[in-house]
């Protein structure tokens, strides 16, 4: 499980660079930078989230595959 998190921090991370690579050209009030600025909100979720059950070492599906 750890590969699949790694995975989801990894590509968010990614995601997150191209994202704030591309914000100086975005005009504010635009729905450009709504969705860009939802796509950071969720973005910034996911890698949080995976980063805070790395860090924890926690496995969602041991007790169901044992």
């Amino acid at each position: 499980m750890t590969i699949v998190l790694r995975g989801f921090f990894v590509s968010s991370a990614v995601l997150l660079a191209l994202l704030g690579l591309a914000t100086p050209t975005i005009e504010p009030g635009t729905g450009t930078f709504v969705i860009s600025v939802l796509s950071g909100a969720m973005l910034g979720a996911v890698f949080l989230g995976s980063a805070a059950c790395i860090y924890a070492d926690w496995d969602p599906f041991e007790e169901l595959l044992g």
